[in-house]
């Protein structure tokens, strides 16, 4: 009885049922501009990192500070980051690193929100392509003592 049962599951198993079955999944990415706040010109060299709370980083033991640069145009991404659905959003750091360089900027705390992510690419397989978060950053120009 139990290879009669084997033989008629294996010839009910095609191409397309046996496609129904696992875990879709998708990447994360959150890619943006960083901008002076009065002047409205892109900043390069500004270092953007996800902050992740001490309590979700034993969870991420190799990579638990997504982070990157903008380049020239200002423009940073991030590629598949961990999304902490919070209540605002994935909370991203932003520092200036190169000192006078491009002007001093105050450090700040923005969030990228996933809710209205761009979806790109995906199909029929388990891979369902990347959700894109964008996000634009103005920096404060700090202040002369």
């Amino acid at each position: 009885m139990a290879g009669l049962t084997a033989l008629l599951s294996f010839s009910n198993c095609d191409k397309e049922s046996s496609e129904m079955y696992g875990v879709p999944w998708a990447s994360h990415a959150i890619k943006g501009t960083v901008v002076d706040k009065a002047t409205l010109q892109s900043i390069p060299s500004i270092e953007v990192k996800i902050a992740l709370p001490d309590s979700l980083k034993q969870y991420f033991p190799y990579n638990n500070e997504w982070g990157n640069k903008t380049d020239e145009k200002g423009e940073f991404k991030l590629a598949n980051t961990p999304i902490l659905y919070g209540e605002k959003g994935v909370p991203l750091v932003v520092t200036d690193i190169d000192g006078e360089a491009n002007g001093l900027f105050e450090t700040d705390t923005v969030y990228a929100d996933f809710k209205n992510a761009q979806h790109i690419g995906g199909g029929k397989s388990w891979f369902q392509g990347e959700l894109t978060a964008t996000v634009k950053v103005e920096l404060q120009e700090k202040k002369a003592k």
